[in-house]
């Protein structure tokens, strides 16, 4: 299950919002007391309720209704899930899924009577449902299901395996069902109820496992969630020794029983009265207690005589280290990791460090990440997609800003972040791995550098299909500025040609653009670099290599212990343009017919940027 939706009525400072999360990484950005924590601390106590309480204080003042309703979205794929008992079945069969073919599980506390207690909660599924049935079929006992079955068994669509699995005889009851139309609405099944109840502790043993790591923590080695784990670590080590230890204890006690036996001889023979009423009693206490917890460094420094970053890190690491413990104890459920503000007492590099990982840990199929931040660092990194951005609107009531554009813009007010401007000229590629392969070139082949050298010039390089935040302020500044700006394009894109074409028609002085001769940027790196790059043998395409679609031609060929094709094709891409075109020569480009183009692009690159660009001058 991932999770992808989040939905807040009546909570804190919400009335009413739906945060959207990304499969991947999340972080939320707004300013000081905008509702940031209370996003992570909502899934916190929808996912670990047994450890977090809701109380009457997080009722919303602003609530029209005395009901407080935390719900959570999930896509759960087509795969079954253990729906009831031992009956697994899909949601979609049991028609468990909202309008959206999301799985959500509604939490909601009757606030009315003054305070919470547990008959204040109830638990909803919310599902597009049919009508027909006043109680959903997926409530009803066995023996009733056997009677709706009943009438219908002379003429089944569908025979149940066995007349004693629920989920057998639902699925037979909506197979005859759905041989006519039926009517469908969005239906609140109350699965607080004895039998429902049986659903949710079912369901709720396959939601995702929910760990968060809070910004105002003491972070030393004695915090509960260090400690507790480590003794229980303790625990289970003890519980494998059990026989050992039971043997070393009983021959201490044996010891200490026969010295205390000798003992009492003694006294008897000064005073028998006295040692008559007196006996050897051995108490052995819990061997796990024995045992207390520090974490020191290599000079036996204690964690908490380190510095607040330090220890932050540390504390981060044991997180996650317990985290992955959990997953591998539930190896079938997904992990999401919610931390407050990873930057912070750290040092930009770490803040950098910090993310980077957790970036590379969000890529894992079964981990999802949110974070909350306040650093400008952080919100560069990742796509504008993964950004969760909230503000207050003119009743100070906390909103999830849905519109990109406004996002960008209020995100880079809020966090103060500044385009990568350099004032003078803007180079816009199709991706970043074009951007990698251009400034490559430029840096490894002396003749070209020698044109312009892109790192030591007033130049900036954008990805056209950029979706990290800095990549969509930077071309929302650079189109309200007199800046030059230049696009490079592959030629097999329809939508670059139009925009060439635009820029020709409007001749405007300050917009220049071409496409490359070749259909990707991939076609200018040569077969016999590839074929050393990954010892692979490529003769028989080389005739037609010009033409041909490389990352598609090499996905069939390398890197097949990547199962996902769309991230292997990725990962080949970041190989050819990150390192193999380092590697590309003056004589590699005569060689294949296009050391005149590529030459033509910086010698037009120079002249744009220095103001002396003659429009015919070139070719390309």
């Amino acid at each position: 299950m991932i999770l992808k939706k989040l939905k807040l009525k009546n909570f804190r400072g919400y009335t009413n919002i739906v945060v959207d999360f990304d499969s991947n990484m999340n972080v939320i950005i707004g300013k000081n007391d905008v509702g940031k924590s209370t996003i992570l601390e909502a899934l916190e106590i929808f996912f670990n309720s047994e450890k977090v309480k809701i109380d009457i204080g997080d009722l919303s003042v602003f609530s029209p209704e005395p009901i407080i309703e935390i719900a959570c979205c999930f896509d759960v794929g087509d795969g079954k899930i253990l729906i009831d008992a031992t009956n697994y079945s899909t949601c979609k069969d049991e028609f468990l899924l909202n309008d959206e073919n999301l799985l959500e599980v509604k939490h909601t506390w009757n606030c009315s009577k003054g305070k919470i207690t547990a008959s204040s909660q109830k638990t909803y599924i919310v599902a597009v449902y049919p009508t027909k049935y006043s109680t959903p079929l997926i409530q009803e006992k066995i023996a009733t299901l056997q009677k709706l079955y009943d009438a219908y068994k002379d003429d089944p669509i569908y025979v149940p395996e066995t007349r004693t699995k629920s989920a057998e005889l639902r699925k037979a009851i909506y197979a005859k069902e759905l041989t006519n139309p039926i009517e469908l609405a969005l239906t609140d099944i109350d699965i607080t109820k004895e039998d429902g109840k049986k659903i949710w502790e079912s369901i709720s043993k396959q939601l995702p496992i929910y760990c968060l790591f809070e910004s105002d923590r003491k972070n030393t080695d004695k915090d509960a969630e260090i400690q507790d784990p480590l003794k229980a670590v303790t625990k289970s080590v003890v519980a494998d020794m059990e026989d050992q230890i039971m043997q070393m204890q009983n021959e201490v006690k044996e010891k200490v029983e026969e010295i205390g036996r000798k003992t009492i001889q003694k006294l008897s023979e000064l005073d028998s009265s006295i040692a008559q009423n007196i006996q050897p009693l051995v108490t052995l206490k819990p061997i796990d207690s024995s045992f207390s917890f520090d974490l020191v460094s290599d000079n036996d420094i204690p964690l908490n005589k380190r510095g607040s970053g330090v220890r932050r890190l540390i504390l981060l690491s044991y997180f996650r280290a317990d985290a992955e413990e959990k997953l591998r104890e539930n190896y079938d459920r997904q992990m999401i990791y919610a931390i407050e503000e990873p930057e912070t007492s750290q040092h930009p590099d770490y803040q950098r460090m910090i993310i980077t990982t957790l970036l590379e840990l969000s890529e894992k199929d079964t981990h999802q990440i949110i974070v909350t931040s306040h650093t400008p660092e952080i919100a560069k990194m990742v796509d504008i997609n993964q950004l969760i951005f909230i503000k207050k609107d003119e009743h100070g009531i906390p909103q999830i800003e849905k519109d990109n554009d406004i996002k960008v813009k209020g995100i880079a007010k809020s966090l103060g972040i500044l385009p990568y401007a350099k004032t003078k000229t803007v180079i816009y590629v199709e991706g970043t791995n074009d951007v990698n392969f251009l400034i490559n070139i430029n840096q490894n082949i002396s003749e070209l550098k020698s044109i312009i050298d892109l790192l030591d010039t007033d130049i900036s390089i954008v990805p056209l299909n950029g979706s990290r935040l800095i990549d969509w302020i930077n071309k929302d500044y650079f189109s309200e500025t007199s800046v030059n700006e230049i696009y490079i394009v592959d030629n097999d894109v329809e939508k670059y040609s139009k925009l060439i074409d635009d820029i020709e028609i409007e001749n405007d002085g300050r917009r220049f653009g071409w496409h490359t001769l070749l259909p990707e940027i991939e076609n200018y790196i040569s077969p016999e670099l590839i074929e050393n790059e990954f010892n692979i043998e490529l003769s028989k395409y080389k005739e037609n290599w010009s033409t041909t679609d490389i990352p598609k031609l090499l996905v069939d060929l390398i890197k097949q212990e990547i199962k996902d094709v769309k991230i292997r094709e990725n990962v080949i891409k970041q190989i050819l343009n990150n390192g193999v075109s380092k590697r590309i020569t003056k004589e590699i480009l005569l060689k294949m017919d296009l050391w005149d183009e590529i030459e033509n692009w910086f010698k037009k690159i120079r002249d744009i940027n220095n103001g002396t660009y003659v429009k015919k001058k070139f070719l390309c």
